[in-house]
């Protein structure tokens, strides 16, 4: 896959390199964006941008990445929440009092792979290396949602789950959602085993695009598709999604692939902030 402005695009600050979505843009009520492997510190396998603790990396790098990112917005990389990612479907609210838990290791929120807030200026954010994040925003009632679906997510329907807690609790109409897909590992990159192909097919993801058979016992499964379609079926209008269009194993050159590189990597960082009202203005 190639970039695409439907999806994300990618914007250059000197060394440092991240993508944003126009959609999540033009709503300017969210700071956002999904960061590359370009223009950090590390080194070795994880250069040079990682963003994560649970690598083969050091904390004071990761941290200077971190800062690195968040500056342009002027964000606290001190400050910043995120959850254990265990590749399931929890839904966690994220309220002022969290501020600043993920910011460090061994602080993080609970075990969740989605977290939503209502506070302005309260950074959310999640890890991947190929899995999809999923940046959802409600403008009218600005609410905003981050979340982390790999394969056993996707299963789940971690994207229906996130979009039903939006309308539980903050009253969402699903049709007024604007939702982004990160980049991610594409169908053609991403072969599963006759065991996870079987649950998929189950779940009725068995025809393509979703599924289809590549090798003895192995399978190519669609993950950005599945995702988008679960969106569309949850209510969010076909105008207000930006679909994946960037593969993260077919470019070394921006993105870290846990598959592509067998594990040996670090981790690109999504995140979402509800931007601060400015004294003074209105509308």
């Amino acid at each position: 896959m190639a970039g695409s402005k439907n999806g994300f695009a990618l914007i250059k600050r000197g060394e440092l390199a991240y993508l944003q979505s126009p959609l999540l843009n033009a709503s300017r009520i969210v700071d956002h964006a999904f960061s590359t492997r370009l223009g950090g510190c590390s080194t070795g396998a994880a250069a040079s941008l990682n963003t994560a603790f649970h690598t083969d990396d050091q904390f004071e790098r990761v941290m200077e990445n971190r800062r690195r990112l968040l500056e342009p917005w002027g964000y606290d990389a001190g400050a910043l929440v995120a959850g254990i990612q265990v590749h399931g479907t929890t839904v966690a609210l994220v309220t002022e009092k969290d501020r600043g838990r993920g910011a460090l290791p061994r602080s993080y929120l609970s075990e969740c792979d989605a977290l939503v807030t209502a506070v302005p200026g309260l950074v959310l954010t999640a890890y991947a290396a190929d899995c999809l994040l999923l940046f959802l925003a409600a403008p009218r009632e600005r609410v905003i949602a981050l979340a982390h679906a790999g394969w056993r997510g996707t299963l789940g329907n971690m994207a229906g789950t996130v979009v039903k807690y939006l309308a539980e609790h903050f009253a969402v109409a699903p049709g007024g959602i604007l939702a982004a897909l990160s980049p991610g590992i594409c169908r053609q990159c991403y072969q599963v085993n006759e065991a996870v192909a079987d649950q998929f097919h189950s779940a009725g993801w068995g025809g393509p695009p979703y599924l289809a058979h590549a090798t003895a016992g192995e399978y190519h499964l669609d993950l950005p598709a599945i995702n988008a379609t679960q969106l569309r079926r949850a209510g969010i209008r076909a105008e207000s999604l930006a679909e994946a269009a960037w593969c993260t194993a077919c470019r070394p050159d921006l993105f870290y692939s846990y598959r592509r590189d067998q594990g040996a990597t670090g981790r690109m960082i999504g995140f979402m902030a509800i931007s601060p009202v400015k004294e003074g203005c209105s509308g």
